[in-house]
């Protein structure tokens, strides 16, 4: 019944439509126009409108299925970039945690160890001294939030092996802590002895302050 009554009212709809076109002059107008025309002209355009009105009703679902097929690409792209997130999220989950960084006193002594295990004379050290990476030349490419500790390692004539074995033990002194300086000049004893400098530093990113209890409240 409900039916029936939506088709009745639809039909009226369009019979007043129709009415309503009836009566205006540029439909009146176009008609004369129209009868006016040979027979080969009436069906050019009766033909025209035909396939214009086909076309418009063909390209109503294209521009829907190419609007679908661009939402499901879009989703397809969201979906695979969710899912590596989680693949990340597990992994990080998982991963050991971080070891903490060394102060500097910790980072010092690591620090001439590694010198003495490469049989270091007492008369070679010339200074194991704090060092400032975070300073008035500090590397763009760091981000100020990180903390640095350094340490400057100069020492004086040493052989081509305790070259080596040094700057080994000292970029080996922790997972954060990396040789950033690495300067060499000729050494005052005759033959192949050199003078050295090394900066290492070690990185740490500062765990985040805890928010206030109640400034969620007060907000």
């Amino acid at each position: 019944m409900a039916f029936d009554e939506i088709r009745e009212k639809i039909f009226e709809s369009l019979q007043g439509a129709k009415s309503q076109l009836d009566e205006s002059e540029l439909y009146q107008k176009v008609r004369e126009r129209y009868e006016l025309l040979p027979p080969v002209g009436q069906k050019a355009v009766l033909a025209l409108t035909i396939f214009l009105v086909g076309y418009v009703l063909f390209q109503v679902p294209m521009a829907y299925y190419s609007r679908a097929s661009e939402n499901l690409a879009l989703f397809e792209e969201n979906r695979d970039l969710v899912l590596d997130l989680y693949r990340v999220k597990r992994k990080s989950a998982s991963a050991p945690p971080a070891t903490p960084a060394m102060d500097n006193a910790m980072l010092e002594s690591r620090a001439r160890s590694a010198v003495m295990g490469a049989r270091v004379q007492p008369e070679q050290i010339k200074a194991i001294s704090f060092y400032d990476n975070a300073g008035a030349r500090a590397s763009r490419f760091i981000p100020k939030e990180i903390r640095q500790n350094g340490v400057e390692v100069r020492l004086a004539n040493l052989n081509l092996t305790q070259i080596v074995d040094i700057g080994h033990g000292l970029s080996n002194l922790g997972t954060s802590t990396k040789i950033v300086g690495f300067e060499v000049k000729p050494g005052t004893n005759p033959g192949s002895y050199f003078d050295v400098i090394y900066k290492v530093v070690t990185f740490d990113i500062p765990a985040p302050a805890p928010a206030a209890k109640g400034a969620g409240k007060s907000k």
